[in-house]
């Protein structure tokens, strides 16, 4: 029990031993209001591009994200958001900033619990960081320069979240229960917990 955290719910996750297949520990969240978030993969992903000490993991629409002190939702862009077209005016066209394509946003949540900024991310790796990339967050301090990315696949429309093994991690909510190995790591509210198994 941690009572001096005032972001974790009375009730917040729960971990488990099942014995089934072969025994092992298992995460879920219990409903709490700010999550559980699963520190991305220790195992550099198959046919990663940004170098030693790159870790993937799929996206799903509506997914939180937290990098440093920053939590960002992930939405997919439906089909009818995904542009109008030109806009014309009396026969004529409008003369304006050309609009890209638009294949997902990230959206930053706020301690009002409301979405301040909205990124729209409209190429295959949209890089996050403190100082160098396409969304910058220059003043969070546990963000490494180069933190991380969204890959988007826009022919398959999939996407991932890579960490350019950044100093303080990325993380993902958990959604449903997850399996737990030695060296997971995993936040709730402000507390960080590293995973011994045996």
């Amino acid at each position: 029990m941690v009572k001096d955290d005032r972001y974790l719910s009375p009730r917040h996750a729960r971990i488990t031993w099942k014995e089934s297949d072969g025994g092992g520990l298992y995460l879920r969240d219990l409903g709490s209001v700010n999550g559980v978030f699963m520190r991305l993969p220790t195992k550099p992903a198959q046919g990663s591009s940004p170098g030693p000490g790159a870790h993937e993991a799929v996206l799903r629409d509506q997914d939180l994200i937290l990098i440093g002190q920053q939590v960002i939702r992930f939405e997919v862009v439906k089909d009818a958001e995904e542009g109008l077209g030109p806009a014309v005016e009396h026969g004529t066209m409008v003369f304006g900033t050309p609009a890209g394509p638009r294949y997902a946003r990230l959206c930053q949540r706020t301690v009002e619990g409301v979405t301040r900024d909205v990124y729209h991310l409209r190429k295959a790796e949209t890089v996050l960081g403190r100082e160098s990339g396409d969304i910058v967050f220059t003043e969070d301090p546990f963000l490494s320069r180069r933190h991380a990315a969204v890959r988007a696949d826009v022919a398959k429309r999939t996407f991932s979240l890579v960490d350019f093994g950044s100093s303080n991690g990325t993380f993902l909510q958990v959604r449903g229960e997850v399996a737990l190995r030695t060296g997971d790591e995993f936040r709730v509210g402000q507390q960080l917990f590293r995973v011994v198994v045996g």
